[in-house]
């Protein structure tokens, strides 16, 4: 009976993982999973960038900031216009994104609300300087939340707020997304988890990312947060 008890537990807690959804995530539209650098990854100077709070089961998220990575040696632009998803509900626009860092110093990292510093999950670092954008407060639950991870979600178990952004880019060959700040009234800080954020590799002539194999460049880049 105790074993039969113990099965049921663990098949119980097994379903409950795979229905897990991140407090905050990253997805781009029409991109691939790539296993290797753990990213949602895309070829592209324009996507347009999924910000997903998973607002019903952990309250508001205060103060969502997104920041993005690149090479400090290049020199570009990365701009966010708000918008809306087509994939799943979303009838909330976003309120315009404000960019509160010029860029962050190379070698630099983003400062998340209790202080500490995001860690580099080898993105951040010497060589890399970044751009900050605020979000403002997820507290809406209009939109369904699923996981997104390897495949577009194929359920939705819970509700939040997709803020959505077209984001063009040029001048950086390659750029790297996070989202993060903190869940209202807790003093610690949440991020997206590093297996559910999101990179950018753009066709241009010239650039380290084009080696001949689409998005084998972005691969190579971010594999190295594994090492």
């Amino acid at each position: 009976m105790k074993l039969k008890l113990l099965t049921i537990l663990l098949v119980a807690l097994a379903g409950t993982a795979v229905q897990a959804q991140p407090v905050l995530q990253l997805y781009i539209e029409g991109a691939t999973y790539d296993t290797d650098s753990e990213s949602w990854v895309i070829q592209s100077n324009n996507m347009r960038l999924w910000v997903i709070g998973n607002v019903a089961q952990h309250g508001t998220i205060q103060d969502v900031k997104l920041s993005a990575a690149f090479l400090t040696s290049e020199s570009g632009s990365i701009s966010l216009s708000s918008s809306t998803a087509t994939l799943v509900t979303d009838p909330s626009l976003p309120q315009a994104p404000t960019q509160t860092l010029g860029v962050g110093a190379d070698g630099t990292l983003p400062v998340m609300s209790d202080g500490h510093s995001l860690p580099a999950h080898g993105i951040y670092g010497a060589g890399t300087s970044f751009l900050q954008w605020e979000l403002g407060d997820f507290d809406q639950t209009d939109s369904p939340v699923g996981d997104f991870v390897n495949s577009f979600p194929g359920v939705f178990p819970s509700t939040g707020q997709i803020n959505v952004y077209d984001v063009a880019i040029t001048g950086f060959s390659m750029v790297h997304f996070d989202a993060f700040n903190h869940v209202e009234g807790s003093v610690h800080a949440i991020k997206a988890p590093f297996s559910h954020d999101a990179g950018v590799a753009t066709p241009e002539p010239g650039t380290l990312m084009l080696l001949g194999a689409g998005l084998l460049g972005t691969s190579m880049f971010w594999r190295k947060r594994r090492s």
